[in-house]
């Protein structure tokens, strides 16, 4: 059904794909892996006619579907040809409800007014609209308002509406989907990808790019594998061992990050009590909990119990109730501001709205908190009133983060928007550490990275906790992430706190805890 030969796209002097070859058969899942700035994002908006492509320069080589060559330089065009993207950072507009979301362009009318006036002048009918979001929404075991906001909802929640809204186009026919799963939890993904077996089953050819190998092998029927923006192989999955999928893409091996750990002592650094916040679809109830100084506290539910919202009340982000302390003092300055000034630093897991500066440069995005907050990176000859940057001394830090944190670029000026997924978090990370934090909070901080990737930051919060003493609270939904660096894990459930558990526990332990069962350890 979809042929691709010999496509290759440049950004500047940077090649991002070069000769690349692959074939997608009706009712395929064909799967497409490689390390973040491999060029798996890049093909899929080649695919998709996505505007940046042909406002940079275009790309080389040839598309068909179904035997007939296409170059689309735009996603409408796109979508009349029956092509569909779930885009790894959300194609969504927050002030609008899911219902318009889900049914942007394809909004019902009144049967009168559709008679009588063209399409842009038709009353719009809310019953019929809200109808087809929640048969949509349905079909995905999705049961929320359609009416709602969009931007007031959890991030996994706002991940299915992005899905649903490709999936209600009556002439889908290839579904193009980037990272689709880095921010669902392992139930959440597994619903999502019986899903996507139902649309396979009817026909429909899948694009799938992911960084969960096992779910990779689980789902596809083929897969190609991008190094350096190059095929380096083809394979069936059911022929293909993990050990060699991963020497492709790699061509090494990568060291698992992992703690020798000791204890904390009982010295909090952050109490809370009845801590309550109201972020849709992951409110917090009640929680308390303790914060020891210098540990690495794990924090993990399944997606609608908490957990995300837990950073967002402690920084200020949200409004929350209960009691808070910081170092004994109780409900302090509750502003984003005032918490960083006090060492506390929030890295949300909505990394486009926020948490970068997508058109800034990457050694502006590290450095803008810093500037703001600690008046530094101040120009030394000037009074500082008058709060001019010394942009020698920003670049300088740039290019240090850059080697420190192995951020792949062409160099700190680059905007950090050109990045892929991974090196935008490590840009993060890097941006967090240049507060000199004590206290951080991280959701879902290796969503969407390579293997590689993903270790380095693990890496990375083992580094700081380790030589400065920073605290860490990592919100995530990778228990096995957080059984290799934390000191604890707290299991939430229904927006309180269930169970602590040591990081050794057994599998059926956090199973029993995960899913509000009694834990008697």
């Amino acid at each position: 059904m979809l042929e691709l030969r010999g496509i290759s796209k440049t950004f500047g002097p940077h090649s991002a794909l070069s000769e690349v070859s692959l074939s997608i058969a009706a009712g395929e899942i064909h799967g497409l892996i490689g390390l973040n700035g491999s060029g798996k994002s890049t093909l899929l908006h080649i695919l998709f006619g996505s505007s940046f492509i042909h406002e940079t320069g275009g790309y080389n080589g040839s598309c068909f579907l179904d035997g007939k060559p296409f170059r689309f330089t735009s996603p409408a065009q796109a979508i009349a040809a029956g092509i569909g993207m779930v885009h790894q950072e959300f194609a969504l507009i927050p002030e609008m409800t899911v219902a318009e979301n889900i049914l942007l362009s394809r909004e019902k009318g009144f049967a009168l007014t559709d008679t009588l006036f063209p399409r842009d002048f038709s009353l719009l009918d809310p019953r019929k609209n809200d109808h087809e979001a929640r048969r949509a929404l349905e079909y995905l075991d999705l049961k929320i308002d359609p009416r709602q906001k969009t931007g007031n909802l959890a991030l996994n929640i706002r991940q299915f509406i992005e899905i649903a809204r490709e999936i209600s186009r009556d002439n889908l026919r290839l579904l193009l989907l980037d990272e689709p799963t880095a921010v669902l939890n392992t139930a959440d993904a597994g619903n999502f990808l019986a899903t996507l077996r139902h649309l396979a089953d009817k026909g429909v050819a899948i694009l799938f790019t992911s960084h969960r190998l096992p779910e990779i092998r689980g789902l596809c029927d083929r897969l190609t594998i991008l190094r350096e923006g190059r095929t380096v192989g083809c394979c069936d999955v059911r022929t293909a061992s993990l050990g060699a999928i991963t020497h492709l893409m790699l061509r090494e091996s990568v060291t698992k990050a992992g703690r020798f750990r000791s204890r904390p002592t009982d010295d909090p650094i952050l109490t809370i009590r009845d801590f309550q916040v109201a972020m849709a679809g992951e409110e917090l109830l009640g929680l308390d909990l303790d914060v020891q100084r210098g540990e690495i506290l794990g924090l993990i539910s399944l997606s609608g119990h908490g957990k995300l919202a837990f950073g967002a009340g402690v920084i200020g982000q949200l409004p929350f109730r209960g009691s808070l302390q910081l170092d004994g003092a109780t409900n302090p300055p509750s502003s984003s501001a005032a918490m960083i000034a006090r060492g506390v630093f929030f890295l949300s897991e909505d990394r486009n709205r926020l948490g970068l500066l997508p058109r800034h440069s990457i050694m502006d995005n590290i450095a803008f908190s810093a500037l703001q907050h600690d008046n530094r990176f101040l120009h030394p000859s000037l009074p500082r009133c008058l709060r001019l940057p010394d942009r020698r001394a920003i670049r300088r830090h740039g290019e240090r983060c850059i080697r420190e944190f192995d951020i792949r670029c062409t160099g700190p000026a680059q905007p950090v928007g050109e990045l892929s997924g991974g090196n935008q978090q490590k840009v993060r990370i890097a941006h967090a550490l240049t507060l000199s934090p004590r206290l951080m909070v991280v959701n879902e901080p290796t969503r969407g990275v390579d293997i590689a990737a993903k270790e380095r930051i693990l890496d990375m919060f083992l580094a700081i906790n380790d030589r400065a003493g920073t605290t860490i609270v990592i919100a995530s939904s990778e228990l096995e992430e957080l059984r290799r660096v934390c000191d604890r894990i707290a299991v939430l459930y229904q927006g309180r706190l269930h169970a602590i558990l040591e990081p050794t526990a057994d599998d059926l332990l956090f199973s029993r805890a995960i899913s509000g069962k009694p834990v008697l350890h």
